[in-house]
């Protein structure tokens, strides 16, 4: 099934791209380079081959589309063929789905294109068939355009729907106006008798063809952002693969474009046959490279793109800043190769060097030698997981499970806080809290899950699944954060590094929450209760509920793990509405980042409060009971209201990736 997708979408991308192509051929390159001149049968031949190849490309379009239809009909239903071509079956793709309306859209474009032509081919008037082919080719710009509603660039964020679409249209016309015309402009090159004519359309053309690409490579350039994002997923992921070829091939189709622009810009005769003959060939092996770039984009609108796949490196090395984030000299290093390599680039490209020869290559030396000095300070050790993002998310049940992990594998050479304070003296180098900030998500896993080599550190795979190593992996995340927390107080300061742990509750008689979903919007009191030391300040904020709802707030309250939980028998006011149901493993988390306030005996505190601003951060903690009369409220809703107003900065879950 996926090899006849990748064929129909193939043959119906390039007869839309043809059509389109002979349209603006006809209109920009033809008809101006025909103007004026005794082109005799040579024009009449013209006329006849475009309307043959319209003809074709009509019947190849139709054809393919409607294939293209059943074939869709019949993944999408899961019912055999016959079933799956029945009216009842066509009419819910037609009628609720985005292919079936497109599909129903583009067959009466293709229609009126069709009845267009046909009245184009019997007119003898110039002028009315100038008008007629303006429309003919506003109406394929439709056809092939309308293809961006059919592909990846309406499967993704809502937000980026006009973004995408935009771009996959220009990126289709553009391709449209110099691929689909390449035929065109060989037969017009082919024509001995009319070297002229062939000059100056091969000069028009030329000038069609700098536009196209330009919009080519921008539209592309978007299209990369949206559907690939970085290089990692470029070079590591299957979509990325095809993409590369496709990259491959354009760039030859550039090469030899810019070799027929260099011959047709420059004066020729009327007898210079040889020039023709090489634009000729040169041409055609533009087509025979585009029809591979067509192949290729029937095997992407049926690939998974590349943001959503897990990226594989292939490489043992990557770049990264953080050796030179860790060295003085180095930077000074970076910084004047930078600037070497930038004085250089700019000399080559203004073209100050271009005589004598030898003052080209020191100018070009002078830029290769810095990057590759650049590339050797940057590069780092990597892995084929350095690049992957976790499959756990950094919430409170991935942390618990990895906490366990921890303690079973890890804490007998890390110590309990990962700090290294297992030996006596604690070992610099078994320090988690200072290697795990410096280390990529992937990296982490790969040396959990196969060791490092040289070192006591071993390999836990396979007796650790996937999932364990991905939740030993956040909770490792988790520790740093804890360690960030000891710098927490009562009073708000400037942002810290403690990202909140996702986690869900819900209060009685309404819908699950997850503190994802308050970013961006409110502010979290989060308040530990143990009863029946906390039901003074359980019943306080009950009163001042109401107050911290219209600061912005929502209050959460959640039972220590050996406290039973409140009850709205022991409230006023509107306390059941801040009394939460959550998983255990929420307070077990969040103690981490309280252990300063842990006992000798390693008890935990018997109430705990955290304020976390609307984007997941923690950012003030209040340990213990206050005492009664300490206006801990006020201070709060002061704190919150200046949360409320903080602009936004970037969501901590995910926050490595």
């Amino acid at each position: 099934m996926n090899a006849l997708f990748i064929t129909l979408r193939a043959v119906h991308y390039a007869t839309a791209l043809l059509l389109f192509g002979e349209l603006v051929f006809a209109l920009y390159v033809a008809g101006p380079a025909f103007r004026g001149t005794r082109t005799g049968s040579v024009g009449e031949n013209f006329d006849r081959r475009f309307f043959k190849v319209a003809c074709f490309c009509l019947g190849a379009t139709i054809a393919s589309g409607a294939a293209w239809f059943v074939a869709a009909a019949i993944a999408m239903s899961g019912l055999p063929v016959g079933e799956a071509m029945a009216r009842e079956t066509f009419g819910v793709i037609i009628g609720n789905t985005v292919f079936g309306f497109m599909f129903t859209l583009r067959a009466g474009l293709v229609a009126a294109l069709g009845a267009v032509l046909v009245v184009m081919r019997r007119c003898n008037d110039d002028a009315r068939r100038s008008r007629l082919a303006l429309v003919a080719m506003a109406l394929a710009a439709a056809y092939l355009g309308s293809l961006a509603w059919v592909g990846h660039a309406v499967a993704g964020d809502e937000s980026e729907d006009l973004a995408r679409i935009v771009a996959d249209v220009a990126h289709l016309l553009a391709a449209g106006a110099w691929l689909g015309a390449l035929p065109a402009l060989v037969f017009v090159l082919g024509q001995a008798r009319m070297q002229d004519v062939a000059a100056h359309a091969a000069r028009r053309f030329s000038a069609l063809g700098l536009t196209s690409v330009g919009v080519l490579i921008a539209s592309g350039l978007a299209n990369a952002w949206f559907q690939v994002g970085d290089i990692p997923a470029l070079v590591g992921t299957d979509y990325g693969h095809l993409l590369l070829a496709k990259l491959a091939l354009f760039a030859a189709m550039l090469g030899l474009a810019m070799v027929n622009r260099g011959i047709s810009t420059r004066p020729m005769s009327s007898e210079d046959r040889e020039a023709q003959h090489l634009l000729r060939r040169n041409a055609m092996l533009e087509i025979a490279f585009g029809i591979g770039v067509v192949a290729i984009v029937g095997a992407l609108g049926i690939s998974v793109p590349a943001t959503h796949q897990p990226a594989t490196w292939p490489f043992d090395r990557t770049l990264s800043l953080d050796p030179v984030q860790q060295s003085a000299w180095m930077q000074l290093v970076v910084a004047a190769m930078g600037a070497v390599a930038c004085i250089a680039a700019i000399t080559v490209l203004a073209g100050a060097v271009s005589r004598p020869p030898h003052l080209r290559i020191v100018a070009v030396a002078c830029v290769v030698i810095p990057v590759g000095v650049l590339a050797s300070l940057l590069a780092v050790r990597a892995y084929p997981t350095t690049y992957l993002a976790s499959t756990m998310s950094y919430d409170a049940d991935a942390i618990v499970t990895g906490s366990a992990l921890y303690v079973a594998r890890c804490s007998a050479c890390h110590g309990r806080s990962g700090g290294g304070d297992a030996r006596s003296p604690p070992n610099p180098r078994l320090n988690l809290n200072d290697r795990v900030p410096e280390r990529r998500e992937g990296d982490l896993f790969w040396s959990i899950a196969h060791g490092i080599p040289g070192t006591p550190m071993p390999g836990f795979a396979p007796q650790m699944s996937d999932v364990e190593i991905w939740s030993l992996v956040q909770y490792l995340d988790a520790q740093t954060a804890a360690q960030n927390a000891l710098a927490m107080s009562d009073r708000l300061r400037p942002l810290l590094p403690v990202p909140a742990p996702d986690f869900t509750w819900e209060f009685t008689g309404r819908q699950q929450e997850s503190l994802r979903q308050q970013r961006g919007n409110r502010v979290t009191l989060l308040v530990f209760y143990s009863l029946p030391a906390s039901l003074p300040r359980l019943q306080e904020l009950a009163t001042h509920l109401r107050g911290y709802t219209v600061a912005g707030a929502v209050v959460i309250g959640l039972p220590m793990p050996a406290s039973p939980a409140a009850t709205a028998l022991d409230m006023r006011g509107d306390g059941e509405a801040m009394l939460a149901l959550a998983n255990s493993a929420v307070a077990t988390t969040y103690l981490m980042f309280a252990r300063d306030a842990r006992g000798a005996d390693g008890s935990v505190p018997a109430h705990l409060e955290y304020l976390i601003d609307r984007f997941g951060y923690l950012r003030v903690r209040w340990i213990g009971v206050p005492e009664a009369g300490a206006g801990r409220s006020a201070e709060m809703l002061r704190q919150i209201d200046v949360l409320a107003r903080e602009p936004p900065r970037a969501l901590p879950w995910g926050h490595r990736h």
